[in-house]
């Protein structure tokens, strides 16, 4: 004698969502994904850059200076994104991703670490005082 499946009707049965329910979930899946990401990162960028300028000694200032640099940036960005994304769930609009922000962090991104990795490999030189 089999025994019914309890726990997949229950299953199919929680996913039947109203659409004004999908588009809630939708909005905040979005705004916790694309937004806060852009946030996290500034917010991290922020934090790090302030642990460089209050701990170590002056040769790692520039460093800092960079990481506020790029949290700056990926606050633009955030800014940008969500200016230009209000309309997403709008039918009579076509979808259009975002390849041109990820695109541009990634280049962002990448002049950071190329900055970064110069100005650590200059930390050894000896200074020239005049």
């Amino acid at each position: 004698m089999a025994l019914p499946d309890l726990t997949r009707s229950r299953r199919l049965q929680s996913l039947s969502l109203s659409d004004a329910e999908l588009v809630e979930i939708r909005i905040k899946t979005r705004q916790r994904t694309f937004e806060g990401a852009y946030w996290r990162t500034c917010l991290s960028s922020f934090g790090f850059a302030l642990i460089i300028l209050r701990i170590f000694e002056k040769d790692f200032y520039g460093i800092g200076l960079v990481f506020v640099a790029f949290g700056g940036a990926m606050l633009t960005i955030s800014a940008l994104r969500r200016r230009n994304n209000l309309d997403i769930f709008d039918k009579n609009k076509p979808f259009v991703t975002s390849g041109g922000y990820v695109v541009l962090t990634s280049v962002i991104a990448l002049i950071t670490y190329l900055a970064l990795l110069i100005m650590v490999f200059r930390l050894g030189e000896p200074k020239i005082k005049s």
